[in-house]
């Protein structure tokens, strides 16, 4: 025989599930028992939702049918008081009456009208075609009205056919009661489908239990009252499909009674209580789900210190990290274990204690050392770029002071020899003149000759070879001054400094990058003197300006506007302002421009030192130097300068008023 499976023993369980297991079977039952009653009560709840809008769609029917029956009276008392009716009705002319009554029919949307004569003689009688072969039993209607009576009530037809909602009047002329008007509805199936597209719902007709008029098929009606009958419920189902049921009773001449079956579909009852057991059950299923997790979790927490214990070992045999402790919260067994594998952590990291203070200190010293190395040689790269740009600016400005000086003697060679010139010009053309005056009769060869030569043509234009002659070497001249003062070699490096000198300088020297397409503005406030070294600080105006040029050209902008402004600050710092309209910068590329060796321009176009030397030459002047830019708004530069700068403190940067190198940085990209 097979031996049956033993079950274990609930002490061999783990814990683990001691603790999970009856926590969640309790739980969860709890939670579905209260699931199925809240949604047992919230069913019943729109049970009784569905009987109130029955009760008041059914209120709403009878309304219906009054109000019809009122408005038929009115429309009723409207014609009868209608003068060319009552004159016809008077005469008892059946044509007239027709010409005043039959074109308003279509307007009071009515399927009878009836006019008689005070002896019920009938003088006109229309009908649609639907009451076409009704006999209405009229004449209690009729009796009334010849009495003076009004009525708005329901009358039947014989055969079972479709009863009429009739309202009537009296018609009066000024002897007595010449008449009286009936209006009718047929109470068929297009009727009380008119009034079910304004309430909704079902609706059926009886009389005598005959079935008068329904907006059913007519083959699903008889089946409809055949069980409502039978049932005598509240309930009926029709091919598969449950509707609620309410009967109205309404009362016509005679004791006659009209019953109403008003039928409302329970079909969104049913999806509504679809949707209700749907949600409890996705409620009670998350809450299930929930209950199990917080078992599972209450679990975990059990089990925790064990499992805490056991990955500290783990990770201290792994990692060799003997700082890890396991924190004892309890004085139970594994509390014990917790402290004996921490007694054995603390032992093991006493013996690797001194190792690994020694390794620490070790690369603690070679961080250090090489923090060291790395900032000797960041500041090695720094000198010998100075000192490379020092003698390069320094080279440039000897020579741009030799070539002003070459250019300077022939050019006062040429300008002393112009007004001789000029002179002696005018003299030759006074003796012409005079030689005219005396020999007015010049002979055939100097006619011939003067024509060849066009004299008068070449007076004229002698003239004004000589202002252009003059002009241009006055423009040279103003080039050579402005080199020589630009570059300031020939004077004292402090001295008192005439700002918009030196702006008007740089503007001259750089009028070649300037005349195409760049608009230069510019807004002078009276500024003092200020002391400082004029060729540096000019130095800073050509890196500022040739790097505001090259961005508006990299970028292509439409719009290339060059604006310098200079005023007085509140506490009497000179203050000048370098803005343009290029693409501006980032502010990533903002805080890096004056680092040394950063460029945003290719390679070989520049050396990223130009405004790194500006921002130290401000510095050394006892300055500051600030820029404001947005991407797509351009870039402003903002120099302030006390009135005594003083003398640089580093004379590594004693550089003349020249450009870096012949291709600034691209530093407004």
């Amino acid at each position: 025989m097979l031996e049956k499976p033993r079950l274990p023993n609930y002490n061999q369980l783990p814990l683990a599930l001691k603790l999970s297991v009856p926590f969640i079977l309790a739980f969860v039952s709890f939670w579905v028992v209260g699931s199925v009653l809240i949604g047992q009560y919230f069913a019943s709840k729109l049970e009784e939702q569905q009987q109130r809008t029955v009760a008041e769609l059914t209120t709403l029917l009878e309304r219906e049918i009054i109000l019809k029956q009122q408005g038929l009276q009115r429309s009723a008392r409207l014609l009868a008081g209608n003068q060319g009716i009552v004159n016809a009705l008077t005469v008892q002319n059946p044509t007239s009456l027709r010409q005043e009554i039959l074109p308003i029919r279509a307007i009071l949307d009515v399927d009878k009208i009836t006019v008689i004569t005070s002896q019920q003689k009938v003088l006109l009688d229309s009908r649609s075609h639907n009451l076409q072969a009704n006999q209405v039993d009229d004449q209690v209607v009729k009796d009334l009205l010849v009495k003076g009576g009004e009525v708005a009530t329901i009358i039947s037809s014989k055969d079972f056919r479709a009863p009429i909602l009739v309202g009537t009047a009296p018609i009066k002329n000024e002897q007595a009661i010449a008449g009286g008007l009936i209006l009718g509805i047929a109470l068929n199936d297009d009727f009380l489908k008119q009034i079910k597209e304004s309430i909704g719902g079902q609706i059926i007709v009886l009389s005598e239990g005959e079935v008068i008029a329904s907006t059913f098929p007519s083959d699903l009606t008889q089946q409809i009252i055949t069980k409502f009958n039978q049932l005598n419920a509240l309930e009926v189902t029709v091919n598969e499909e449950p509707f609620t049921a309410k009967l109205i009773k309404l009362s016509g001449l005679k004791k006659q009674s009209f019953d109403f079956v008003f039928l409302i579909s329970k079909q969104p009852l049913m999806q509504a209580k679809s949707t209700l057991w749907l949600g409890i059950f996705v409620i009670g299923l998350l809450g299930s789900v929930l209950i199990v997790g917080v078992g599972v979790w209450i679990a975990k927490r059990v089990t925790q210190p064990i499992q805490l214990v056991t990955n500290i070992a783990q990770k201290v045999v792994k990692d060799q990290d003997f700082s890890l402790q396991v924190s004892v919260a309890t004085q139970d067994e594994v509390g014990r274990l917790a402290q004996a594998l921490n007694q054995l952590i603390v032992w093991v990291e006493q013996y690797t204690h001194k190792l690994e203070l020694a390794a620490q200190t070790l690369e603690l010293r070679v961080e250090e050392r090489t923090q060291e190395l790395s900032n000797t040689l960041q500041n090695l790269k720094t000198t010998q770029a100075q000192l490379i740009q020092t003698e390069k600016m320094s080279s440039l400005g000897e020579m741009v002071a030799g070539v002003a000086h070459e250019i300077n003697n022939p050019l006062s060679f040429i300008q002393g020899n112009l007004e001789p010139l000029k002179q002696y010009f005018e003299d030759l053309l006074e003796l012409v003149a005079t030689y005219r005056v005396e020999y007015p009769e010049p002979t055939n060869t100097v006619l011939e000759k003067q024509d060849e030569i066009d004299l008068e043509f070449m007076t004229d234009d002698l003239q004004k070879l000589l202002q252009s002659m003059e002009v241009g070497t006055k423009r040279v001249r103003d080039i050579v001054v402005s080199l020589r003062n630009y570059s300031r070699l020939d004077e004292a490096a402090i001295k008192e400094s005439n700002i918009h000198e030196g702006l008007d300088n740089t503007l001259l020297i750089l009028n070649h990058r300037l005349k195409h397409d760049v608009e230069v503005i510019t807004k002078y406030y009276p500024l003092p003197l200020i002391r400082c070294s004029p060729a540096q600080i000019n130095q800073v105006f050509t890196n500022i300006i040739v790097n505001a040029i090259d961005a508006m050209e990299a970028a292509k902008s439409q719009l290339r506007q060059l604006v310098i402004e200079t005023s007085v600050t509140s506490t009497g710092d000179v203050q000048i302002s370098i803005r343009d309209t290029g693409p501006g910068m980032s502010p990533e590329v903002k805080a890096k421009i004056f680092d040394p060796f950063f460029t945003t321009k290719p390679v070989g176009k520049g050396t990223g030192l130009g405004l790194g030397i500006c921002f130290k030459i401000i510095e050394q002047h006892r300055g500051n130097l600030e820029v404001l830019s947005e991407v797509g708004q351009g870039t402003e530069f903002l120099i302030t300068l006390p009135q005594d700068a003083g003398s640089p403190e580093n004379q590594t940067f004693r550089l003349s008023g020249i450009s870096e190198n012949p291709q600034p940085e691209l530093i407004s990209s």
